[in-house]
């Protein structure tokens, strides 16, 4: 009995440590959208009716098991009947009857889902190994960490990149305290929508088994104010590379123009490579590594140096040939890139 409570002990805090990374939760009950909203409508609906059917089959159980148990007194068969013609079309039309009114409501909550707002703002989603790639309307990219404006609705384009050096697979895009699941697929475009209603930062991960580092391409979504994702839109658009003062950063960033931007993208200069995922914001990020880590100069100096090490199937080559004070001099210069006067890191995590 103490061994088994254990192991449920174990698996309990398994699930607690999967749910909850940093303190995000993920939870498809949390009212952030009108399409969680709906999905929980008909969980409520289909957890009431199965919680009436335990009860009356386990009462009746329960009732016949004890009425009728052999008491040691009995003589012969007991009394043979028939059945009971109209208790059988009865509990044969109940559950007819739970199944019509589920049917109803979930089509209702697909229609009501399905119905893209016409005022949606369209990002387009495209899968990597094992990151992710947001483009806005006015060309901006971010990746891995998709920032969007509180009560307004946005109309994801879902798609997995078909070029680059691995062979295309198959992901699947989810915030799961955001919206539903929707597969990314090479060469086909796929849409999702739904509009944020709270403030905060929320989980995202690929829920399409894609590869070795498949648990590890997470994403976050920032979702801020209208006049604050505003102010981070016209940053962006008119955003340039500072020139470095500081001697480290100068240094880190002669380095990357000459290991990183065959790769990699920066706004508004002549590295726009789509190969590895755009910097040009990193110094507002949260995380790193698709969301795995906080994004600190510690863990960032490890990566840069060998990140296949620390994210298996990692397509970014280690670089064995940098020192320590070399990565951390990229470090530094990336930490430089960014758009003033966001602080992402006090928003709430749900």
């Amino acid at each position: 009995m103490l061994r088994r409570s254990l192991v449920w002990a174990v698996l309990l805090l398994g699930v607690a440590f999967a749910l909850g990374d940093g303190g995000y939760n993920i939870n498809i009950l949390d009212p952030a959208t009108s399409n969680n909203r709906e999905v929980s409508k008909v969980l409520w609906w289909v957890m009431g009716f199965a919680a009436i059917i335990f009860l009356v089959v386990t009462g009746a159980m329960t009732y016949i098991v004890l009425k009728f148990k052999k008491r040691g007194d009995e003589t012969g068969e007991p009394p043979q009947f028939h059945g009971n013609d109209r208790l059988e079309i009865t509990w044969t039309l109940i559950p007819f009857v739970i199944v019509c009114v589920i049917f109803g409501l979930t089509a209702r909550s697909m229609f009501v889902v399905s119905q893209v707002p016409a005022d949606a703002m369209p990002v387009k989603v495209t899968a990597h190994l094992f990151w992710w790639d947001f483009e806005y309307p006015e060309g901006i990219r971010t990746s891995n960490e998709l920032i969007l404006p509180v009560n307004r609705p946005v109309n994801f384009q879902i798609t997995s990149n078909e070029a680059g050096p691995a062979k295309p697979v198959i992901h699947s895009f989810r915030v799961a305290s955001l919206a539903g699941t929707q597969d990314a697929i090479p060469g086909i475009v796929t849409t999702r929508w739904f509009k944020p209603e709270k403030e905060g930062v929320y989980y995202g991960q690929c829920a399409e088994l894609c590869g070795a580092s498949h648990a590890n391409m997470r994403f976050r979504v920032i979702v801020v104010s209208q006049a604050e994702f505003d102010r981070f839109m016209q940053g962006a658009k008119s955003f340039q590379p500072p020139t470095p003062t500081d001697p480290a950063v100068a240094k880190g960033q002669q380095l990357f123009n000459a290991q990183c931007t065959a790769c990699h993208a920066i706004n508004n200069t002549q590295y726009q490579s789509k190969i590895g995922p755009d910097l040009s914001f990193f110094g507002n990020r949260l995380t790193l590594g698709a969301g795995i880590w906080n994004n600190t100069p510690e863990r960032l100096e490890a990566w840069i140096r060998n990140s296949p090490g620390m994210k298996p199937g990692s397509l970014m080559p280690p670089f064995p040939q940098l020192s320590a004070e070399d990565a951390r001099s990229i470090g530094a210069y990336l930490e430089s890139l960014k758009v003033e006067g966001l602080d992402f890191s006090k928003l709430p995590k749900f």
